[in-house]
This record gives C-alpha cells, sequence and structure tokens, in this order.
C-alpha cells in the first residue's frame, strides 16, 4: 500500500490527500488521532421475539445476525441497514429484575426514509407507542420524534438530512 494514506476516513494515493483540511497538522499526525469508526450500540431487551420484530417489522431493520444462544451467558441478535452500523440486542440469561429504562440506555437514533410524519401514522397504525410526535429538531435543521421500543427504550427518529424541517 506504498503511496496510501487514510485521509478523512478512506484510502486515497498520498497526493490527493489535502493537509489543508486540517490546518496546522501533517497528514500523518490527523491519522494517527483519527478515532475508529462507529461499529454498534448493544441494549439489553426483557424479551427478544417481541424486540427483533419491533426493530425489524415496524423500524424496517434487517435482521443481520441471530439470535444466537450463549449459554450461560446471553442470547444475542444484531440488527440494522447493514453490519457497518448496527443495534446488539442482549438478553441476559443471568436472573435479575426487569431492566428499566436509565441502566439500559438513554436512546437509540434511527435516520427514516421518506416523510417522518407517515412514519409515525405507519408505527402507530402499529400500535407502536409515540413519545412525542414530529417537530423541529432543537438545532431547527429537520424534523424528530421519539417512539418507544418493547422494552421501554426511547428511540429518537430524524428525516433524512437535507429534508425541510416541520
Amino acid at each position: 500500500m506504498a503511496g496510501l494514506l487514510v485521509c478523512v476516513g478512506i484510502l486515497v494515493p498520498r497526493r490527493r490527500c489535502r493537509a489543508r483540511i486540517f490546518p496546522g497538522k501533517r497528514r500523518e499526525q490527523v491519522v494517527a488521532n483519527r478515532m475508529a469508526r462507529y461499529l454498534h450500540t448493544s441494549i439489553f431487551v426483557n424479551d427478544m421475539d417481541e424486540s427483533i420484530d419491533f426493530y425489524t417489522k415496524k423500524l424496517g431493520l434487517k435482521l443481520l445476525g441471530g439470535p444466537d444462544h450463549y449459554p450461560g451467558n446471553a442470547d444475542m441478535a444484531f440488527v440494522g441497514a447493514s453490519w457497518d452500523a448496527y443495534i446488539e440486542l442482549v438478553f441476559d440469561l443471568e436472573e435479575h429484575p426487569p431492566y428499566d429504562v436509565g441502566n439500559r440506555y438513554e436512546h437509540v437514533a434511527l435516520e427514516v426514509e421518506g416523510d417522518l410524519r407517515d412514519v409515525i401514522e405507519r408505527l402507530r397504525a402499529q400500535g407502536v407507542k409515540i413519545v412525542k410526535e414530529p417537530k423541529k429538531s432543537p438545532g431547527g435543521t429537520r424534523s424528530i420524534a421519539f417512539v418507544e421500543d418493547p422494552n421501554g427504550i426511547p428511540v429518537e427518529l430524524l428525516e433524512p438530512r437535507g429534508a425541510p424541517a416541520a
């Protein structure tokens, strides 16, 4: 790979990586200080089948793997659009009280395809709890809404970037 350099997350010929993107830093410094890519979020679930149903049939993600059973540990399944970024669903096999919001995760955020209001109406018709109706994001750049998964975890739904905010 002589002559190639990771530049803003992609491999490019060394001559095409522009140091001006990062003023005052050598390209090698930028690469060395780069954060690894985001991979997944892991959440504990109370019911694996119900959670898989919510994320796949209602929110439209794919079941990427599982559910897999790891005796004495946990059952795990993976949902997402691809393995580039996904949600890991974990059903803990050890005895414990049901999970409460706060000891699992604060919220999960997903960008929807199409009109957010249409997505919310489709989810409402499927019996999904709507926590917050569509409104402008705090920055006012796009619309957001919140629904609740079967485990009580808030799921933030965002319209695609560039769509007019409600």
